[in-house]
């Protein structure tokens, strides 16, 4: 039996005022498998993705990646080395590029700077900051443009290849196409597409828009008020909705002639 390149086993978030967030969230993603979390605003979804790259604490619950636990206790020296083995592992790509992106460093220098945490090698540096660029369709040239400089779709290009440095064998992707327009969102939904292709990486999107759900994921997880409602093949949840809150998303598509069929 495959071992699971991502698990989550009943994740529980709980804030100091006792507002529960997350409640009871497991799921489990297969090596080079594309998993979408979708419900609206508040739903928790962008909470577990949080969890999931070491950004929030579970209250409760585990994360597993490659059949390895990942702890947040220690010493500080542990927790800078767990940061490190986990960022490895895993990787969330943001919603809004330009916040995730220093507006003062080329986007070149961005790059190395990360590269510097697994390669000494400044010419196996430059070598792989090139292939990056590549890989994510930017020319080399971009390397030494700063984000203001660069489209959305560009930054978001520059973003993904930052997230792809270490090799990850997961990436969470949170809303990571929202900001961007539908013609730029298809490039990079394209782009993602190609990378799993390429590189076998696993995929956790996490959207309110089923359209790209439907596009780019196998397996769905809808949430509601912190709980999992609804999970299965994505086609089949969209095309055969049993709970009530997914038939309800369903029914508030805003994407006139979008319908759950087919693909956008």
């Amino acid at each position: 039996m495959t071992t699971p390149v991502l698990e989550a086993t009943g994740l529980h978030k709980e804030f100091a005022d006792g507002k529960v967030v997350v409640d009871d969230v497991s799921l489990t993603l297969a090596p080079g498998g594309s998993m979408g979390v979708v419900g609206e605003s508040g739903s928790g979804k962008t909470t577990v993705a949080r969890m999931l790259v070491g950004l929030e604490t579970p209250t409760t619950g585990t994360v597993t990646i490659d059949g390895e636990p990942l702890t947040t206790g220690g010493t500080t020296r542990h927790r800078r080395a767990e940061r490190l083995r986990r960022a490895r592992r895993i990787q969330l790509v943001f919603q809004d590029p330009y916040a995730s992106l220093d507006p003062r460093q080329t986007v070149g220098a961005g790059i190395d700077e990360l590269l510097r945490l697994h390669e000494p090698d400044r010419d196996r540096r430059r070598d792989r900051a090139a292939e990056l660029l590549d890989q994510v369709g930017l020319d080399a040239r971009t390397a030494g443009s700063k984000p203001n400089a660069l489209s959305g779709g560009q930054r978001q290009r520059v973003a993904i290849a930052r997230a792809l440095v270490s090799r990850p064998k997961v990436l969470v992707l949170d809303e990571a196409v929202s900001a961007l327009d539908v013609s730029i969102q298809a490039q990079v939904l394209n782009l993602l597409t190609d990378l799993r292709d390429e590189l076998g990486i696993g995929y956790l999107f996490v959207t309110h828009d089923l359209a790209v759900a439907q596009q780019v994921t196998d397996d769905l997880i809808v949430m509601h008020r912190g709980r999992v409602v609804e999970r299965g093949a994505t086609d089949q949840v969209l095309t055969a909705p049993e709970h009530a809150y997914t038939r309800a998303l369903l029914a508030a598509v805003p994407r006139e002639g979008w319908h759950p069929t087919r693909h956008p």
